[in-house]
This record gives C-alpha cells, structure tokens and sequence, in this order.
C-alpha cells in the first residue's frame, strides 16, 4: 500500500507591504481641511452632498458639479450652477466636459478643492511634522521619520527644494532619534574653504599664526547630539574626503593634532541638489552619499501639497502675530495662492504674505493686495484648457490642432492629451 504523500505548499513570492491605504479623493484646501473619498462615476455634487460632510456654503447650487470616469479619466461638468465652477482659474461653461489632472483645482462657491489621484491615508487630516504644517501633503516625510527610531540610522540626507523646511525636518529627525540637542546647523557652502577643517573639527594651540589656544571644533563641541549640514551638495571633493573620515569612524582630526577625537554624532546632511547625478558626473564621491543616505527624506514642493497651502498660510500669520480667518479670506485670493508655482516654497509665501500685510492693514486676504504682491496670475493659469476654449480654437484654426495650440498658448501636445482625456479623439 503507498504511503500518504504530504501536499506541496504553494510558493508565495515576496510582496511589498502596502504603505497604508490609497485612493482616489477630494481634498478640501479652503476653507477648511478635511477630505472626502471621490464619489462614484456620475455622482452630482452640491450643497446638500457638501453640507452632509462638514462643508456649508450658500453660494453653491443645490445640483452645482457632475463627476464622471471615461477610459479612466476623470471628468467633471458644471450642471448649470448659479456661481459657476472653476477649474485651475478658468471658469466651465454650463455642461463643459473637462478632465481633470492630478492635483487639479476646483472652485464651488467659497469651497476650493484640489483632486488627487491617489492619497495616501487616511481622510482625516494629520498633525504638524515637527514644525512643518501638512494636514495631507506631509505624509510621505511623516512615514520615514515614524520610522527612524527603529532603524537607528547613524546618517539621514534630507531631500528637497529651497525653502521647504529641510531644516525643520532635520530637527525632527534629531528628535526622533533622540538627539534634539545639542543641535548644530552649519551651511556648509558658507564655509570658508580654508577654514573649513578648523571650525568643524578644531585645531590645537599653534596650529597656524592665529591659533594662540586650542578650539575643539563644531563636531566636539556638539558630541551627543546633532550635526545638520546644508547644502551639502555645494561641498568641494576634497572636503568631501576629509567629511567622510567623520562618518566612516566616528572621528575627527584636529588641525595640527597628531590623533583622532571620537564622537558621538547624528549627522543629518541637507541639499536641494540630485546627489545621484552628481555622483554618475563625478562631482560627488559614491562613498560619501552612501553614508549619508543610510535614511533619506524627501520634502515636496509647495506647489506639489497646495492642499496644504491654506493651513500653512494660517500658521505662518500665526507665527507673525496676526490671525487669518477663512471668513476674511477671498476665496479668488486663496485660489491665486493655490495656482502659483511658488519656487521659492514657503519662505515666498512668507514673503508674499508679510508683503500683503503692508500694502492692507485690514485682516484677512484680499485679490487686489495680493496681486499688488505678486503681480497677475501665472500663465499656466491664464491657459487652463476647457472643453469650451478648445472647441472655439479649433473652430477658428479650421480644426489644425497646431494652430489652434499656438491660440491657446499650450504645447499641440498639450492639447493632444487634453483632447483624449475628454473623449474628443484626435
């Protein structure tokens, strides 16, 4: 009689974990922040469906908004509303049929939403990180910094644009990891290159004719707690040699000594530079941005999170001593806010703001100061395509998708995705 042979186990290859739940949505920037799941392919939005989830305005028809899916596009149409609806600064006419791309805003009376094609989390919005105010579009620098303190990482290399608060996410990091202070923040491209070796890892008396007495360095002095290098990018290679002996040992060599200090050091390195491609050109050394990538974070662009825009504008008053109350607000002002490329991040809305202030001494937000401060609205604003637009330059350039581009101020590619997304074919 054969023996009973045990069944094969399935093999399951190894998968990713998911990183919390992803899904389409509406993300309510002003006037308040909150979120709601996209509604189902043909649903009409109005008072009533925005008053049932926390959002009350008078100004919004009771059937204002229709929102379809085609060949996986999203659509929307005005469906006759009083006020009309706007899509990035350019208003629908009645039953206008225009997609919508990821990050899209829309505008309902004093209610500006931004689409997303995919948030992250939760509905509900999340709480500073560390002093970045994000209710939804911090969650991919939240998540590694929950992470640090498992991971222990010994460097950290933050990524981003000028003013976005690298280093606000570097004190977070230190306190993270248990090392909120001492903290030393040192802009390495203000170091002067021969100096360099002195003031970061000090000398001894006599070392050069001004050394009268021995100085222990910004590491030394710093030991326990954190060192935050900006702009780390801008660092020549040969200091990049003499950095990497800090990393690699935990050590440091003062000018003129003849043995090493050890430390005991976070480093957390700042650029807005891609380190990878200055690697691949030979411009940074492979060692060095390996150490110091043992963690990275990348912190968007404001102009990639203007859902959060609102919430930052307010902290920012808040933090200069003045209150910014949606009711005081001009939902065109905010919808200006919300369209600007921003290229200096927050520390030009910052800019924009304080200017706003001396040019309107009343609170709130109005249009015209804020023009005043920042001129007309940005010309990716001025040439949002609607369905409308595009029917009359095609009309007019006798149905040449070239010239009726060149009318519209857009790439004929441009128009050319604009055209299949709403279903107009080519």
């Amino acid at each position: 009689m054969a023996k009973d042979v045990p069944s094969t186990s399935e093999h399951r290859s190894p998968v990713r974990p998911e990183a919390g739940r992803r899904r389409p949505a509406l993300v309510c920037a002003f006037p308040r922040p909150m979120a709601f799941a996209l509604p189902d392919s043909g649903s009409v939005i109005g008072r009533a469906w925005l008053a049932e989830r926390g959002l009350a305005d008078e100004e919004v028809s009771g059937r204002h908004l229709r929102i379809d899916r085609a060949g996986g596009a999203l659509r929307v149409a005005d469906v006759g509303s009083r006020n009309g609806t706007w899509v990035n600064g350019s208003r629908l006419a009645p039953r206008d049929i225009t997609p919508l791309d990821d990050g899209a805003v829309l505008r309902l009376g004093r209610i500006l939403l931004v689409f997303r094609e995919e948030l992250h989390g939760p509905l509900d919005p999340a709480p500073p990180v560390g002093g970045l105010v994000g209710p939804y579009g911090l969650r991919a620098v939240a998540q590694p910094l929950a992470g640090l303190p498992r991971s222990r990482p010994g460097n950290v290399l933050i990524e981003g644009e000028t003013g976005v608060g690298k280093e606000l996410v570097a004190r977070a990091a230190a306190a993270a990891l248990g090392r909120a202070a001492p903290f030393a923040a040192v802009n390495v491209a203000g170091v002067a290159r021969g100096v360099f070796e002195s003031q970061m890892f000090g000398h001894v008396a006599g070392a050069f004719s001004d050394a009268r007495s021995a100085a222990p360095g910004i590491v030394v002095a710093h030991d326990g707690g954190t060192l935050f290098l900006d702009e780390i990018g801008e660092l020549d290679l040969d200091l990049q040699a003499k950095l990497l002996r800090l990393l690699e040992n935990r050590e440091v060599l003062p000018v003129g000594a003849q043995r090493p200090v050890h430390v005991n050091v976070l480093v957390v390195a700042a650029t807005n530079r891609d380190l990878e491609d200055m690697v691949a050109r030979g411009a940074f050394r492979r060692d060095l941005f390996a150490r110091l990538a043992m963690a990275r974070i990348r912190v968007p662009a404001l102009r990639d999170r203007r859902e959060d825009l609102f919430s930052v504008a307010c902290e920012l008053a808040r933090r200069a001593g003045v209150a910014l109350p949606a009711e005081a607000v001009e939902v065109e002002a905010m919808e200006r806010l919300l369209l600007d490329p921003w290229p200096s991040n927050v520390r030009g809305l910052d800019a924009a703001l304080a200017a706003v202030r001396r040019l309107d001494h009343e609170p709130g937000l109005r249009l015209w100061a804020l023009e005043e401060a920042l001129g007309k609205a940005p010309d990716d604003q001025k040439t949002a395509l609607t369905q409308e637009r595009v029917e009359s330059a095609l009309a007019a350039a006798g149905g040449n998708v070239t010239s009726a581009a060149e009318r519209l101020g857009v790439s004929r590619g441009k128009l050319l995705r604009f055209r299949k997304r709403a279903g107009q074919g080519e």
